[in-house]
């Protein structure tokens, strides 16, 4: 090592703060406050909020802005997450810093149950070749089969 290697170790950059428990436990803490909007889920609207917010060193969310909008509900409840959201202290003895963070919430819902009560039935009946159809050969070999599904 030489020198200026020893020199650049040595610095001490500032401290940002970070969420308790890393990238995980944002995304299970998310996850489990999420509440899905009522006028979302009966339009069954799905996508993604993008909110930007500034963390200041006592670990308190300011300024949560929508960067990338979905719905007006939807923005509405990922403010809300966000605003709920406490991060660690920072410690930079007496450096007041506050941190840009953007977070992505994801809106899903699970897939659409399949009507109950409905069955699927089919039938085969070969078609009949026309004069037409003996002119252009059929790759197969064969006649076809038509499939009517009634539900």
């Amino acid at each position: 090592m030489t020198i200026e290697d020893k020199k650049k170790k040595n610095k001490k950059f500032l401290e940002k703060p970070q969420y308790p428990g890393g990238a995980k436990a944002l995304r299970e803490f998310v996850k489990a406050h999420l509440q899905y909007p009522q006028d979302a889920m009966e339009q069954r609207i799905e996508g993604v909020v993008t909110i930007g917010y500034q963390v200041n060193d006592d670990g308190f969310v300011e300024n949560p802005t929508v960067i990338k909008s979905l719905c007006p509900s939807c923005n509405e409840e990922a403010i809300r997450l966000v605003q709920m959201l406490r991060y660690d202290k920072a410690r930079n003895r007496g450096i007041r810093l506050k941190v840009n963070c953007k977070l992505n919430i994801n809106f899903h819902l699970a897939p659409a149950p399949a009507p109950t009560g409905g069955t699927i039935s089919y039938t085969l009946q070969p078609t009949k070749k026309t004069a037409k159809d003996k002119k252009t050969p059929n790759p197969s070999g064969s006649g076809g089969y038509n499939y009517t599904i009634s539900w």
